[in-house]
């Protein structure tokens, strides 16, 4: 597997991350809260984990370091059974505040 994406550090990983702009897509804020995470690296290894502010991770076979998308793309489903949450309007906030938040990370 070829990772296509090679960041100096977690601004510039920030700027190439996938944004699935004008496409379905979830936004996960880290908020340093507890994250269960099955994590496969380019060199095979692969792990899950539980930890607190998971912003990014390592693997321990290669070394590798990468940081944790907060996109996630969505998959349009005819039928999900009972296995939905509905979407709250009145919680919607802009990624605005998060990314002026995260720049301030580094």
């Amino acid at each position: 597997m070829k990772n296509l994406k090679i960041a100096k550090d977690m601004q510039e990983a920030w700027e190439l991350q996938e944004t699935y702009k004008n496409k379905p897509h979830g936004w996960i804020q880290w908020k340093g809260t507890n994250v269960c995470m099955d994590v496969h690296c380019k060199c095979g290894y692969h792990s899950h984990i539980d930890v607190d502010f998971a912003y990014a991770v390592e693997c321990p076979n290669c070394q590798t370091i990468y940081m944790t998308n907060g996109h996630i793309e969505l998959i349009e489903v005819l039928d999900s059974g009972d296995t939905k949450v509905v979407m709250d309007q009145d919680s919607v906030e802009e990624n605005e505040e998060f990314d002026n938040n995260f720049k301030n990370f580094q």
